[in-house]
């Protein structure tokens, strides 16, 4: 019964940071949606340079970090080693402190060598805005992990939507603000938000510590079993912790940044100019790669939710169980990335103008059209990750994406250097890459434990369904079309029409048994009215 307990407890925490990861996620879209009406193309070209490599050096320095002081303070609590979880923590303060310096530092100094050398010395500006962040970033990540070491999220899911409200809300302002000077320091504006979202969330994780501070060091107090070691001894312990998670992400993220130098590079070598470059860059991350990871975000959400129920099931060596929750959240991603897929393909056009406007418009739907089927792929590879890092097979995400990294360099170096295809070649080498790593690791996972995936239920009726769902939702939109309705309303109507009509064909193919549907948040109604409407079939027991 207790152990029944605490599974429930860790299913619901890692619940908790997927709903509110999930949130941000949204957030994070939709705030970007009038940065590219503020910025353009050009100005959204120097904000994502700046945000790659941003990015790299926040995973370097700090990304490990909460899931490192987490691990490490789960076992002391467990071994009512309070004495040492708390010395753990300050210790884990100490090492952000001067992790966190130094990468501002390297960040800020670098930033104009850095500019000049991928073609866009403008990006500068942007570039520097950011490093104070990874400094705030690097202590938040501490606090964050201390907390989820003693088993409470709710402190880290409510710090990462309040980071994400400062961020949107200031980027804006400050991007409204300073664009009358020039794009270069519209974008600069953007990016100092993020430095503003991190203090305000490392602010309210202050509070919530000193909130818990007496009760901490009661516990504390009261410790007879820990021993008191040596701050370099913690800081060895955390690292060894944190790097091997560090390596496996850099790896991953490693595209983006490969993306920015080679793109750009490319693009010079070809003959373009600075802007033309950086313009085609923007339209690349601000529209394409923003609209692709809309749908990529939901699997990193169900991924952190999966992580800590299939560790569960392996800790119990209950093989049946880790078959049937790895079969499960592969199709759910399924069931989700391929309509999200077949949608952006129909309605490329449509959502983008209805979203960002004419400027660069049959560019943009054009990549977006090519690029739609990375969704699956980049969810496949999304969730699989989390499925392996349940699994504790750290190792294989890591070896995957440098073998797909590798064979995206050699496409990147064949498509924009020899045949010229810029912005086209870019994206089919991302749909390469996420192809790649979601083949190897899903062929990892069914080394390890033999995959029992319905292909009927997770690929065939659901991509039937999907092709029946495009059908439909664009003969709606065409529909409103010639009415008069407009292209925003027309396509707001579409989209539901679109989620209604899928939904109606899963059910009608019996992708969804009742016991199924009986499983879902409210299931016990649901079920039931799909069941009297005639969408559901009567459950296998009557």
């Amino acid at each position: 019964m207790e152990r029944t307990k605490k599974r429930n407890s860790l299913v619901m925490q890692g619940a908790i940071l997927a709903a509110a990861s999930l949130i941000v996620r949204l957030i994070g879209f939709a705030y970007r949606i009038p940065m590219v009406h503020l910025l353009k193309d050009e100005g959204m070209g120097y904000y994502s340079n700046s945000f790659d490599l941003y990015t790299f050096f926040l995973i370097i320095s700090s990304y490990g970090l909460p899931a490192a002081i987490s691990k490490i303070v789960s076992a002391r609590y467990t071994r009512h080693q309070y004495r040492e979880a708390h010395l753990i923590f300050r210790a884990g303060l100490a090492l952000s402190l001067l992790i966190g310096t130094v990468s501002s530092v390297l960040l800020w100094a670098s930033a104009s060598w850095t500019a000049d050398r991928i073609g866009s010395p403008l990006s500068v500006h942007a570039i520097r805005a950011l490093a104070p962040a990874l400094l705030i970033f690097a202590l938040m990540a501490v606090f964050r992990g201390y907390f989820q070491g003693m088993n409470t999220m709710m402190p880290t899911a409510l710090s990462q939507i309040v980071e994400q409200v400062f961020n949107a809300v200031f980027s804006l302002v400050l991007a409204g603000i300073l664009v009358t000077k020039g794009m270069e320091y519209g974008a600069s504006g953007g990016t100092m938000g993020t430095g503003v979202g991190a203090l305000a969330g490392l602010l309210l994780l202050g509070g919530v510590y000193a909130m818990a501070r007496g009760r901490i060091l009661g516990r504390v107090e009261k410790d007879t079993v820990s021993d008191r070691g040596r701050m370099l001894s913690y800081w060895k312990v955390i690292l060894l912790t944190a790097v091997p998670m560090v390596i496996g992400t850099v790896t991953f993220h490693m595209t983006n940044l490969v993306d920015m130098v080679m793109f750009q590079n490319a693009l010079l070598f070809q003959g373009y100019d600075n802007t033309t470059t950086v313009t085609m860059y923007g339209i690349l991350n601000g529209k394409y790669k923003l609209m692709v990871t809309l749908p990529v975000s939901i699997a990193s959400a169900l991924a952190t939710a999966s992580i800590p129920s299939i560790t569960a099931s392996l800790v119990r060596g209950d093989k049946e169980d880790i078959r049937n929750k790895v079969d499960q959240a592969i199709r759910t991603i399924m069931l989700f990335s391929i309509p999200s897929a077949v949608g952006l393909f129909v309605l490329a056009r449509p959502i983008l103008q209805m979203l960002f406007g004419t400027e660069n418009l049959e560019t943009a739907a054009s990549l977006l059209r090519l690029g739609s089927v990375s969704v699956v792929f980049f969810g496949i590879s999304t969730i699989s990750i989390g499925i392996l890092q349940g699994l504790n097979l750290l190792r294989v995400p890591v070896v995957s994406s440098a073998k797909s990294l590798g064979i995206k360099v050699a496409f990147n170096i064949l498509l924009l250097y020899v045949f010229d295809m810029n912005l086209y070649g870019a994206v089919i080498t991302n749909i390469i890459f996420a192809l790649s790593s979601a083949w190897l690791n899903l062929r990892a996972i069914h080394r390890h434990h033999p995959l029992g995936l319905n292909l009927q239920k997770s690929l065939i009726l659901p991509g039937a369904s999907a092709l029946g769902m495009g059908i439909v939702s664009w003969l709606a939109y065409q529909g409103l079309m010639g009415l008069g309705a407009g292209n925003t309303w027309s396509t707001l109507a579409a989209l539901p029409v679109a989620g209604l009509v899928y939904a109606t064909l899963l059910l009608k193919t019996k992708v969804f048994t009742y016991e199924e549907v009986l499983e879902l948040p409210k299931g016990h109604k649901l079920a039931p009215f799909l069941r009297r409407i005639g969408l559901l079939a009567a459950p296998a027991r009557l």
